[in-house]
Protein backbone atom coordinates (compact mmCIF):
# COMPACT_ATOMS: atom_id res chain seq x y z
CA UNK A 1 0.00 0.00 0.00
CA UNK A 2 2.89 2.35 0.84
CA UNK A 3 4.49 1.67 -2.55
CA UNK A 4 1.22 2.43 -4.35
CA UNK A 5 1.02 5.83 -2.61
CA UNK A 6 4.62 6.63 -3.60
CA UNK A 7 3.91 5.64 -7.22
CA UNK A 8 0.80 7.83 -7.32
CA UNK A 9 2.69 10.78 -5.88
CA UNK A 10 5.46 10.36 -8.47
CA UNK A 11 2.89 10.21 -11.27
CA UNK A 12 1.25 13.43 -10.04
CA UNK A 13 4.66 15.15 -9.85
CA UNK A 14 5.48 14.14 -13.44
CA UNK A 15 2.10 15.41 -14.69
CA UNK A 16 2.62 18.73 -12.88
CA UNK A 17 6.08 19.15 -14.46
CA UNK A 18 4.70 18.37 -17.92
CA UNK A 19 1.91 20.93 -17.51
CA UNK A 20 4.40 23.54 -16.34
CA UNK A 21 6.73 22.85 -19.29
CA UNK A 22 3.89 23.17 -21.78
CA UNK A 23 2.64 26.53 -20.43
CA UNK A 24 3.06 29.51 -22.79
CA UNK A 25 3.78 33.08 -21.80
CA UNK A 26 1.15 35.51 -23.07
CA UNK A 27 2.93 38.52 -24.60
CA UNK A 28 2.16 41.94 -23.22
CA UNK A 29 0.00 44.00 -25.63
CA UNK A 30 1.90 46.75 -27.43
CA UNK A 31 1.21 50.32 -26.38
CA UNK A 32 -1.47 52.05 -28.43
CA UNK A 33 -3.40 48.91 -29.46
CA UNK A 34 -6.68 47.31 -28.46
CA UNK A 35 -5.67 43.63 -28.11
CA UNK A 36 -8.24 40.83 -28.13
CA UNK A 37 -6.65 38.13 -25.99
CA UNK A 38 -7.36 34.65 -27.40
CA UNK A 39 -6.03 31.11 -27.10
CA UNK A 40 -5.19 28.39 -29.57
CA UNK A 41 -6.54 25.69 -27.21
CA UNK A 42 -9.57 23.84 -28.68
CA UNK A 43 -12.89 24.80 -27.15
CA UNK A 44 -14.72 22.26 -24.97
CA UNK A 45 -18.39 21.67 -24.50
CA UNK A 46 -20.00 21.38 -21.11
CA UNK A 47 -18.91 17.73 -20.66
CA UNK A 48 -15.22 18.57 -21.16
CA UNK A 49 -15.13 17.12 -24.69
CA UNK A 50 -12.97 19.16 -27.05
CA UNK A 51 -14.84 21.01 -29.80
CA UNK A 52 -12.58 20.89 -32.86
CA UNK A 53 -15.15 22.28 -35.30
CA UNK A 54 -14.42 25.96 -34.62
CA UNK A 55 -11.27 27.78 -35.83
CA UNK A 56 -8.94 29.16 -33.11
CA UNK A 57 -9.28 32.92 -32.73
CA UNK A 58 -6.34 35.21 -33.40
CA UNK A 59 -5.04 38.32 -31.71
CA UNK A 60 -6.36 41.41 -33.51
CA UNK A 61 -4.37 44.64 -33.28
CA UNK A 62 -6.44 47.79 -33.75
CA UNK A 63 -5.50 51.46 -33.70
CA UNK A 64 -7.63 54.55 -34.36
CA UNK A 65 -6.67 57.66 -36.30
CA UNK A 66 -7.48 59.75 -33.23
CA UNK A 67 -4.93 57.78 -31.14
CA UNK A 68 -2.19 58.49 -33.68
CA UNK A 69 -2.93 62.21 -34.13
CA UNK A 70 -0.40 63.31 -31.51
CA UNK A 71 3.15 62.68 -32.72
CA UNK A 72 4.18 61.54 -36.18
CA UNK A 73 1.11 59.39 -36.91
CA UNK A 74 2.98 56.12 -36.28
CA UNK A 75 2.57 53.08 -34.08
CA UNK A 76 4.62 49.88 -34.17
CA UNK A 77 4.51 46.24 -33.12
CA UNK A 78 6.94 43.33 -33.07
CA UNK A 79 5.83 40.35 -35.19
CA UNK A 80 5.96 37.19 -33.07
CA UNK A 81 4.69 34.66 -35.63
CA UNK A 82 5.40 34.21 -39.35
CA UNK A 83 2.47 34.13 -41.73
CA UNK A 84 0.09 36.10 -43.91
CA UNK A 85 -1.40 39.09 -42.10
CA UNK A 86 -4.67 40.72 -43.19
CA UNK A 87 -4.74 44.52 -42.81
CA UNK A 88 -8.16 46.23 -42.85
CA UNK A 89 -9.05 49.94 -42.95
CA UNK A 90 -12.36 50.66 -41.21
CA UNK A 91 -14.34 53.84 -41.94
CA UNK A 92 -11.34 55.48 -43.63
CA UNK A 93 -13.09 58.76 -44.59
CA UNK A 94 -10.25 59.62 -46.95
CA UNK A 95 -7.48 58.78 -44.45
CA UNK A 96 -4.39 57.08 -45.89
CA UNK A 97 -3.07 54.06 -43.97
CA UNK A 98 0.36 52.63 -44.81
CA UNK A 99 2.35 49.63 -43.52
CA UNK A 100 6.16 49.49 -43.33
CA UNK A 101 8.18 46.35 -42.45
CA UNK A 102 11.56 46.89 -40.76
CA UNK A 103 14.20 44.37 -39.73
CA UNK A 104 14.92 46.28 -36.52
CA UNK A 105 13.11 48.73 -34.28
CA UNK A 106 13.43 52.27 -35.67
CA UNK A 107 15.44 54.41 -33.25
CA UNK A 108 15.14 57.80 -35.01
CA UNK A 109 12.12 60.11 -35.34
CA UNK A 110 9.43 57.96 -36.94
CA UNK A 111 8.40 60.71 -39.35
CA UNK A 112 11.47 59.76 -41.45
CA UNK A 113 10.23 56.21 -42.11
CA UNK A 114 8.17 56.99 -45.28
CA UNK A 115 11.24 58.67 -46.78
CA UNK A 116 13.74 55.98 -45.71
CA UNK A 117 11.74 52.81 -46.53
CA UNK A 118 9.38 51.63 -49.21
CA UNK A 119 5.89 50.86 -47.95
CA UNK A 120 4.79 47.23 -47.87
CA UNK A 121 1.08 48.07 -48.17
CA UNK A 122 -1.26 51.01 -48.54
CA UNK A 123 -4.88 50.63 -47.44
CA UNK A 124 -6.37 47.16 -46.95
CA UNK A 125 -4.65 43.96 -48.09
CA UNK A 126 -2.60 40.91 -47.14
CA UNK A 127 1.17 40.84 -46.57
CA UNK A 128 3.46 37.97 -45.58
CA UNK A 129 5.55 38.87 -42.53
CA UNK A 130 8.36 36.85 -40.97
CA UNK A 131 8.61 36.49 -37.19
CA UNK A 132 11.04 39.04 -35.80
CA UNK A 133 10.06 41.83 -38.19
CA UNK A 134 8.79 45.18 -36.89
CA UNK A 135 5.40 46.32 -38.17
CA UNK A 136 5.04 50.10 -38.44
CA UNK A 137 1.57 51.50 -39.23
CA UNK A 138 1.28 55.10 -40.45
CA UNK A 139 -1.81 57.32 -40.46
CA UNK A 140 -1.86 60.45 -42.65
CA UNK A 141 -3.90 62.33 -40.02
CA UNK A 142 -1.41 63.63 -37.45
CA UNK A 143 -0.16 66.85 -35.94
CA UNK A 144 2.73 67.04 -38.45
CA UNK A 145 0.53 66.92 -41.53
CA UNK A 146 -2.08 69.07 -39.79
CA UNK A 147 -4.98 66.93 -41.05
CA UNK A 148 -7.55 66.32 -38.33
CA UNK A 149 -8.39 62.70 -37.48
CA UNK A 150 -12.06 61.81 -38.19
CA UNK A 151 -14.06 60.03 -35.53
CA UNK A 152 -14.43 56.25 -35.87
CA UNK A 153 -11.56 55.82 -38.35
CA UNK A 154 -9.60 52.66 -37.45
CA UNK A 155 -7.05 50.24 -38.85
CA UNK A 156 -6.58 46.62 -37.74
CA UNK A 157 -4.43 43.59 -38.61
CA UNK A 158 -4.50 39.91 -37.73
CA UNK A 159 -2.74 36.68 -38.75
CA UNK A 160 -4.91 35.01 -41.39
CA UNK A 161 -4.27 31.22 -41.47
CA UNK A 162 -6.36 30.84 -44.62
CA UNK A 163 -4.44 33.37 -46.75
CA UNK A 164 -1.98 32.19 -49.40
CA UNK A 165 0.82 33.65 -51.49
CA UNK A 166 -1.75 34.46 -54.20
CA UNK A 167 -3.52 36.80 -51.76
CA UNK A 168 -0.42 38.73 -50.67
CA UNK A 169 -0.31 42.38 -51.72
CA UNK A 170 3.29 43.21 -50.77
CA UNK A 171 5.44 44.51 -53.66
CA UNK A 172 8.17 42.14 -54.78
CA UNK A 173 10.88 44.30 -53.28
CA UNK A 174 9.25 44.17 -49.84
CA UNK A 175 8.38 40.46 -49.68
CA UNK A 176 10.03 38.60 -46.80
CA UNK A 177 12.44 35.72 -47.26
CA UNK A 178 9.66 33.23 -46.51
CA UNK A 179 7.35 34.76 -49.10
CA UNK A 180 10.12 34.76 -51.69
CA UNK A 181 10.78 31.08 -51.02
CA UNK A 182 7.08 30.29 -51.49
CA UNK A 183 6.97 31.97 -54.90
CA UNK A 184 10.26 30.38 -56.06
CA UNK A 185 10.77 27.10 -54.15
CA UNK A 186 13.76 25.98 -56.21
CA UNK A 187 15.96 29.03 -56.82
CA UNK A 188 18.90 28.53 -59.12
CA UNK A 189 22.17 29.03 -57.24
CA UNK A 190 24.41 31.76 -58.60
CA UNK A 191 27.49 30.60 -60.47
CA UNK A 192 30.76 31.19 -58.63
CA UNK A 193 32.82 33.57 -60.78
CA UNK A 194 36.26 32.47 -61.81
CA UNK A 195 38.99 34.23 -59.87
CA UNK A 196 40.83 36.94 -61.70
CA UNK A 197 44.40 37.84 -60.87
CA UNK A 198 44.91 41.31 -59.35
CA UNK A 199 41.70 42.99 -60.55
CA UNK A 200 41.88 46.64 -61.42
CA UNK A 201 40.23 48.94 -58.84
CA UNK A 202 36.61 49.68 -59.67
CA UNK A 203 36.07 53.39 -60.27
CA UNK A 204 33.51 55.04 -57.95
CA UNK A 205 30.32 55.72 -59.85
CA UNK A 206 27.68 58.20 -58.69
CA UNK A 207 24.43 56.26 -58.19
CA UNK A 208 21.15 57.47 -56.64
CA UNK A 209 19.80 54.93 -54.13
CA UNK A 210 16.85 56.88 -52.69
CA UNK A 211 14.58 59.36 -54.44
CA UNK A 212 12.32 61.74 -52.47
CA UNK A 213 8.61 60.88 -52.54
CA UNK A 214 5.54 63.09 -52.91
CA UNK A 215 4.01 64.70 -49.83
CA UNK A 216 0.53 66.05 -49.10
CA UNK A 217 0.24 68.54 -46.23
CA UNK A 218 -2.38 70.93 -44.92
CA UNK A 219 -1.72 74.65 -45.28
CA UNK A 220 0.62 75.74 -42.51
CA UNK A 221 1.82 72.16 -41.93
CA UNK A 222 5.21 70.48 -42.31
CA UNK A 223 6.79 67.67 -44.35
CA UNK A 224 10.20 66.11 -44.99
CA UNK A 225 12.03 64.79 -48.07
CA UNK A 226 14.94 62.32 -48.12
CA UNK A 227 17.34 61.49 -50.97
CA UNK A 228 20.55 59.44 -51.00
CA UNK A 229 23.27 58.51 -53.49
CA UNK A 230 26.39 56.36 -53.42
CA UNK A 231 29.72 58.14 -53.96
CA UNK A 232 28.21 61.63 -53.70
CA UNK A 233 30.57 64.38 -52.57
CA UNK A 234 27.83 66.98 -52.10
CA UNK A 235 24.01 67.32 -52.03
CA UNK A 236 22.11 70.47 -52.99
CA UNK A 237 18.33 70.78 -52.62
CA UNK A 238 16.24 72.93 -54.92
CA UNK A 239 12.61 73.44 -55.86
CA UNK A 240 10.65 73.56 -59.10
CA UNK A 241 7.64 75.88 -59.08
CA UNK A 242 4.34 75.12 -60.79
CA UNK A 243 5.77 76.35 -64.12
CA UNK A 244 8.90 74.17 -63.85
CA UNK A 245 11.26 77.05 -63.05
CA UNK A 246 14.15 76.13 -60.73
CA UNK A 247 14.31 77.92 -57.36
CA UNK A 248 17.02 77.87 -54.73
CA UNK A 249 16.02 77.43 -51.09
CA UNK A 250 16.36 81.18 -50.45
CA UNK A 251 14.29 82.01 -53.52
CA UNK A 252 11.58 79.53 -52.49
CA UNK A 253 11.39 81.14 -49.04
CA UNK A 254 11.18 84.59 -50.58
CA UNK A 255 8.35 83.58 -52.93
CA UNK A 256 6.42 81.69 -50.23
CA UNK A 257 6.07 83.99 -47.17
CA UNK A 258 6.23 82.18 -43.85
CA UNK A 259 8.00 79.07 -45.20
CA UNK A 260 10.94 77.78 -43.14
CA UNK A 261 13.46 75.23 -44.46
CA UNK A 262 15.91 73.10 -42.48
CA UNK A 263 18.59 70.64 -43.68
CA UNK A 264 19.40 67.47 -41.69
CA UNK A 265 21.37 64.21 -41.98
CA UNK A 266 24.43 65.52 -43.89
CA UNK A 267 22.12 67.15 -46.39
CA UNK A 268 20.15 63.97 -47.17
CA UNK A 269 16.98 65.23 -45.46
CA UNK A 270 15.23 68.56 -45.95
CA UNK A 271 12.37 69.73 -43.73
CA UNK A 272 9.71 72.25 -44.75
CA UNK A 273 7.60 73.91 -42.06
CA UNK A 274 4.73 76.40 -42.04
CA UNK A 275 4.11 75.62 -45.71
CA UNK A 276 1.83 78.26 -47.30
CA UNK A 277 -0.90 77.49 -49.84
CA UNK A 278 1.19 79.29 -52.47
CA UNK A 279 3.53 76.26 -52.54
CA UNK A 280 0.85 73.90 -53.81
CA UNK A 281 2.11 72.22 -56.99
CA UNK A 282 5.82 72.86 -56.31
CA UNK A 283 8.35 70.02 -56.33
CA UNK A 284 11.51 69.27 -54.35
CA UNK A 285 14.56 67.53 -55.80
CA UNK A 286 18.17 66.86 -54.81
CA UNK A 287 21.27 67.45 -56.94
CA UNK A 288 24.15 65.03 -56.24
CA UNK A 289 27.73 65.74 -57.31
CA UNK A 290 30.57 63.20 -57.27
CA UNK A 291 33.04 61.35 -59.47
CA UNK A 292 33.30 64.32 -61.81
CA UNK A 293 29.60 64.30 -62.66
CA UNK A 294 26.19 65.43 -61.34
CA UNK A 295 22.80 63.72 -61.10
CA UNK A 296 19.31 64.90 -60.14
CA UNK A 297 16.85 62.90 -58.10
CA UNK A 298 13.30 62.51 -59.29
CA UNK A 299 11.28 65.59 -58.29
CA UNK A 300 8.78 65.03 -55.46
CA UNK A 301 5.40 66.76 -55.70
CA UNK A 302 4.23 69.01 -52.85
CA UNK A 303 0.44 69.12 -52.52
CA UNK A 304 -0.88 71.74 -50.09
CA UNK A 305 -4.54 71.55 -49.07
CA UNK A 306 -6.17 74.80 -47.97
CA UNK A 307 -7.58 75.41 -44.51
CA UNK A 308 -11.26 76.16 -45.07
CA UNK A 309 -12.18 76.96 -41.47
CA UNK A 310 -9.67 79.28 -39.83
CA UNK A 311 -12.00 79.92 -36.92
CA UNK A 312 -11.68 76.26 -35.89
CA UNK A 313 -7.89 76.50 -36.24
CA UNK A 314 -7.90 79.22 -33.53
CA UNK A 315 -10.43 77.44 -31.28
CA UNK A 316 -7.85 77.01 -28.51
CA UNK A 317 -7.27 80.78 -28.30
CA UNK A 318 -11.01 81.46 -28.03
CA UNK A 319 -11.37 78.88 -25.28
CA UNK A 320 -8.38 80.33 -23.40
CA UNK A 321 -9.84 83.87 -23.48
CA UNK A 322 -13.15 82.63 -22.09
CA UNK A 323 -11.34 80.63 -19.43
CA UNK A 324 -9.07 83.56 -18.54
CA UNK A 325 -12.00 85.88 -17.82
CA UNK A 326 -13.25 83.37 -15.24
CA UNK A 327 -9.81 82.78 -13.71
CA UNK A 328 -8.75 79.73 -15.74
CA UNK A 329 -5.28 78.66 -16.89
CA UNK A 330 -3.52 81.05 -19.28
CA UNK A 331 -2.17 78.56 -21.87
CA UNK A 332 -1.47 81.21 -24.54
CA UNK A 333 -0.09 83.88 -22.16
CA UNK A 334 -2.98 86.24 -22.81
CA UNK A 335 -2.94 87.94 -19.41
CA UNK A 336 -2.78 91.72 -19.61
CA UNK A 337 -3.15 94.62 -17.18
CA UNK A 338 -5.90 95.93 -19.45
CA UNK A 339 -9.36 95.33 -18.02
CA UNK A 340 -10.85 91.95 -19.06
CA UNK A 341 -13.60 91.47 -16.50
CA UNK A 342 -16.91 92.63 -17.91
CA UNK A 343 -15.35 93.46 -21.29
CA UNK A 344 -17.00 91.97 -24.38
CA UNK A 345 -14.15 90.59 -26.46
CA UNK A 346 -14.52 90.08 -30.20
CA UNK A 347 -12.39 88.97 -33.13
CA UNK A 348 -11.94 89.26 -36.86
CA UNK A 349 -9.92 87.11 -39.28
CA UNK A 350 -7.79 88.68 -42.01
CA UNK A 351 -4.82 87.63 -44.13
CA UNK A 352 -2.58 90.52 -43.10
CA UNK A 353 0.43 89.73 -45.30
CA UNK A 354 -1.10 87.90 -48.28
CA UNK A 355 0.44 84.49 -47.58
CA UNK A 356 -2.92 82.67 -47.61
CA UNK A 357 -3.14 82.30 -43.81
CA UNK A 358 -5.73 84.39 -42.01
CA UNK A 359 -4.50 86.02 -38.81
CA UNK A 360 -6.72 86.28 -35.72
CA UNK A 361 -7.20 89.83 -34.33
CA UNK A 362 -8.84 90.17 -30.89
CA UNK A 363 -10.26 93.46 -29.62
CA UNK A 364 -12.94 95.05 -27.49
CA UNK A 365 -16.55 95.50 -28.55
CA UNK A 366 -18.44 98.61 -27.47
CA UNK A 367 -15.82 100.69 -25.68
CA UNK A 368 -17.17 103.68 -23.76
CA UNK A 369 -14.18 106.00 -23.27
CA UNK A 370 -14.68 107.82 -26.57
CA UNK A 371 -10.94 107.64 -27.24
CA UNK A 372 -8.52 105.36 -29.08
CA UNK A 373 -8.48 103.15 -26.00
CA UNK A 374 -11.80 101.74 -27.21
CA UNK A 375 -9.98 100.39 -30.28
CA UNK A 376 -7.06 98.62 -28.58
CA UNK A 377 -6.08 95.33 -30.17
CA UNK A 378 -5.71 92.89 -27.29
CA UNK A 379 -3.77 90.28 -29.28
CA UNK A 380 -2.93 89.00 -32.76
CA UNK A 381 -2.25 85.35 -33.65
CA UNK A 382 -1.07 83.54 -36.76
CA UNK A 383 -0.67 79.85 -37.59
CA UNK A 384 2.70 78.12 -37.66
CA UNK A 385 2.58 74.42 -38.59
CA UNK A 386 -1.20 74.66 -38.03
CA UNK A 387 -0.62 75.83 -34.44
CA UNK A 388 -1.71 79.28 -33.15
CA UNK A 389 1.28 81.51 -32.41
CA UNK A 390 1.00 84.91 -30.71
CA UNK A 391 2.31 87.84 -32.75
CA UNK A 392 1.56 90.66 -30.31
CA UNK A 393 -0.29 91.49 -27.07
CA UNK A 394 -1.25 94.88 -25.64
CA UNK A 395 -0.72 96.14 -22.11
CA UNK A 396 -1.69 99.45 -20.52
CA UNK A 397 1.67 101.10 -21.31
CA UNK A 398 2.35 99.16 -24.51
CA UNK A 399 -0.67 99.27 -26.83
CA UNK A 400 -1.42 98.24 -30.40
CA UNK A 401 -4.13 99.46 -32.77
CA UNK A 402 -5.21 98.33 -36.23
CA UNK A 403 -4.91 100.90 -39.02
CA UNK A 404 -6.34 98.96 -41.98
CA UNK A 405 -3.04 97.69 -43.38
CA UNK A 406 -0.89 97.16 -40.30
CA UNK A 407 -0.68 98.36 -36.71
CA UNK A 408 0.01 101.52 -34.73
CA UNK A 409 2.20 100.88 -31.69
CA UNK A 410 2.02 103.33 -28.78
CA UNK A 411 4.14 102.93 -25.68
CA UNK A 412 5.54 104.82 -22.74
CA UNK A 413 8.06 104.05 -20.03
CA UNK A 414 7.92 107.46 -18.32
CA UNK A 415 7.03 111.12 -18.71
CA UNK A 416 9.91 111.83 -21.09
CA UNK A 417 9.97 108.48 -22.94
CA UNK A 418 7.23 107.51 -25.39
CA UNK A 419 6.81 106.12 -28.91
CA UNK A 420 4.22 106.21 -31.69
CA UNK A 421 5.16 103.83 -34.54
CA UNK A 422 3.45 102.59 -37.68
CA UNK A 423 4.24 98.89 -38.23
CA UNK A 424 3.86 96.48 -41.12
CA UNK A 425 3.04 92.83 -40.40
CA UNK A 426 4.79 90.03 -42.34
CA UNK A 427 5.61 86.38 -41.59
CA UNK A 428 4.61 86.62 -37.94
CA UNK A 429 6.66 89.75 -37.22
CA UNK A 430 6.16 93.52 -37.08
CA UNK A 431 8.55 95.94 -38.81
CA UNK A 432 8.55 99.69 -38.08
CA UNK A 433 8.02 101.73 -41.23
CA UNK A 434 7.38 105.18 -39.75
CA UNK A 435 7.05 106.94 -36.43
CA UNK A 436 8.50 109.18 -33.74
CA UNK A 437 9.69 108.91 -30.15
CA UNK A 438 10.88 111.04 -27.24
CA UNK A 439 13.65 110.55 -24.73
CA UNK A 440 15.52 112.63 -22.16
CA UNK A 441 17.67 113.91 -25.06
CA UNK A 442 14.75 115.31 -27.08
CA UNK A 443 12.51 114.32 -30.02
CA UNK A 444 13.45 111.89 -32.79
CA UNK A 445 11.96 110.10 -35.77
CA UNK A 446 12.11 106.30 -36.09
CA UNK A 447 15.47 106.63 -37.91
CA UNK A 448 16.94 108.22 -34.74
CA UNK A 449 17.18 111.63 -36.44
CA UNK A 450 16.47 114.69 -34.22
CA UNK A 451 13.18 116.54 -34.89
CA UNK A 452 11.40 119.49 -33.30
CA UNK A 453 8.56 119.26 -30.77
CA UNK A 454 6.14 120.55 -33.42
CA UNK A 455 7.24 117.86 -35.85
CA UNK A 456 6.82 115.24 -33.13
CA UNK A 457 3.29 116.41 -32.27
CA UNK A 458 2.24 116.60 -35.94
CA UNK A 459 3.50 113.08 -36.60
CA UNK A 460 1.77 111.74 -33.49
CA UNK A 461 -1.57 113.30 -34.49
CA UNK A 462 -1.23 111.88 -38.01
CA UNK A 463 -0.38 108.37 -36.84
CA UNK A 464 -3.10 108.27 -34.19
CA UNK A 465 -5.56 109.60 -36.77
CA UNK A 466 -4.97 106.50 -38.92
CA UNK A 467 -6.26 104.15 -36.21
CA UNK A 468 -9.29 102.15 -37.37
CA UNK A 469 -12.38 101.86 -35.17
CA UNK A 470 -12.63 98.08 -34.99
CA UNK A 471 -15.69 97.59 -32.77
CA UNK A 472 -18.00 97.15 -35.77
CA UNK A 473 -15.56 94.68 -37.36
CA UNK A 474 -15.56 92.33 -34.38
CA UNK A 475 -17.60 89.16 -33.82
CA UNK A 476 -18.13 88.32 -30.13
CA UNK A 477 -16.03 85.47 -28.77
CA UNK A 478 -18.46 82.90 -27.45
Amino acid sequence: MHMKKNAAAALLLILALLLTACGAKIPEPADGYDIVLVTDSPETDGSGTQNTASEPEREVSTVSAAELYSGYGFCHQHCAESGYYRFTADNSQGVTWQVFLLDEEFKDAERYIPQAYEKALEGSGIVHIDAGKWIYVYCSCNEWTGAKAPEGCKYSWVLDPNATAADAAAPAGIASDTAAAASDPTPTPAQTPAPTPTPAPTPKVLSITKHPTAETVQQGGACWFVARADNADSITWEFLDATGAVNSIDNAKSRNPGLTVEIYENGETIGLKNIPISMNGWMARAKFTGGGTSMYSNPAQITVTAITDFKSAYAGVFENYLSLVSGGEDKYELWTDLELSGVVLGYFLKDLDGDGTEELVVGRIGGTTGSNWDNIVYSVFTLNNSTPVKVLKSNARDRYYYNGSGFIHEGSSGADSSIVYSCRYSKGELAVINGVYTSAEGYFNYLNEPISADQFNAAMVSLEGSITAISSMLTPIA
